[in-house]
């Protein structure tokens, strides 16, 4: 049996839910994605993802539960594309990709997706993204900006 298993990691506005979107129409494979995840369980838990993002570094078990319960239920599927930064790391047996865009274009692509009570201005971004950057690392201690973890990097600037 083909096993379609693809991660997508990058800091917001990359592309990952749209590209994994698309591939998994073409591959005929489920899509899933750790920001709808965490977005659903940071709603239980603060007003919005900016101020969930903020819990998280006070409280790590926040992540480790998110990644836990997430990556147990990807690690079961065998064809299924997941848009996940951390995917390298916990997902098993899948192909690995990241993607890369400027910060001006992913500040246009995260502007134009409406989402709720999120920063959308390129400062509040890359002060967002390298904040979860830094709470993986000090959390899990792996870099998910680091391209030796995956299999294929894809770049539009």
């Amino acid at each position: 049996m083909v096993k379609n298993r693809i991660t997508l990691s990058g800091f917001a506005g990359t592309g990952k839910s749209t590209i994994g979107k698309i591939l998994a129409e073409k591959l005929n494979c489920k899509f899933v994605s750790v920001g709808d995840f965490s977005r659903d369980y940071a709603k239980n838990k603060s007003p919005d993802i900016n101020e969930f993002q903020e819990e998280c570094k006070c409280n790590p078990e926040h992540d480790k539960m998110i990644d836990g319960k997430f990556s147990e239920e990807c690690n079961q599927d065998i064809n299924i594309i997941v848009d996940y930064r951390l995917g390298f790391h916990f997902i098993k047996d899948a192909f690995h990709v990241l993607l890369k865009v400027s910060d001006e274009i992913a500040a246009a692509r995260i502007q134009k997706s409406n989402r709720e009570k999120e920063d959308t201005d390129i400062d509040s971004i890359k002060k967002r993204n390298q904040a979860m950057r830094q709470r993986f690392i000090d959390t899990y201690n792996v870099d998910f900006a680091d391209e030796n973890n995956y299999d294929l990097i894809i770049g539009h600037c």
